[in-house]
């Protein structure tokens, strides 16, 4: 009687070992629900701020071009993410010893009421700039390029257009949520 209960305990815990393991598997350990059709996490190549603070660099910084992409935008009843990509070109003049870097980039993402440019939403990306001390420096221009993803949410169902400004450019994207 108590092999047989055994084996019918090992059987049961077999089984919820290999359940438990298909659930993590299915939501990528807990980050997301089972019908989720959410996007992947995004890449990062530069960290991001949701903080205004005392940027004292960023009269010398101009943007040449932005890019923006769909990665990935499976819109549906249950899913309003999509995942985006950006990549900002562009440079930064300096002088003397303080040699610049792009340290962060702030996004402030805001809807859009104003109906006549039927735009939903309005995403601004502000390149941070700062500096260090480099002795063999002397002066100059420091050109950068970076890539980052951001997921993003639909505002309503049907079309969602979503400006992304950076600097002085503009890029127009749009996204179908449909039922």
């Amino acid at each position: 009687m108590k092999k047989v209960l055994k084996i019918i305990l090992g059987i049961i815990l077999i089984i919820v070992l290999i359940l438990g393991g298909t659930y993590l598997y299915l939501t990528d350990f807990g980050r997301k629900g089972i019908l989720s059709n959410e996007p992947r996490k995004p890449k990062i190549e530069i960290p991001i701020t949701y903080n205004v603070s005392w940027w004292s660099y960023q009269e010398d910084l101009t943007i040449e071009d932005l890019k923006v992409d769909i990665v990935e935008s499976k819109l549906n009843l249950f899913n309003s993410k999509s995942l985006i990509s950006y990549k900002i070109k562009g440079e930064i003049k300096y002088d003397g010893h303080w040699k610049p870097y792009i340290k962060e980039v702030h996004i402030s993402e805001r809807i859009n009421k104003d109906s006549f440019q039927n735009i939903n939403r309005i995403i601004e990306l502000t390149p941070i700039v700062k500096v260090e001390n480099d002795e063999n420096a002397n002066g100059g221009i420091k050109k950068f390029e970076f890539k980052n993803e951001h997921m993003i949410t639909s505002g309503n169902w049907g079309l969602n257009r979503i400006k992304v400004i950076c600097g002085n450019k503009e890029v127009i994207i749009e996204l179908q949520q449909r039922k």
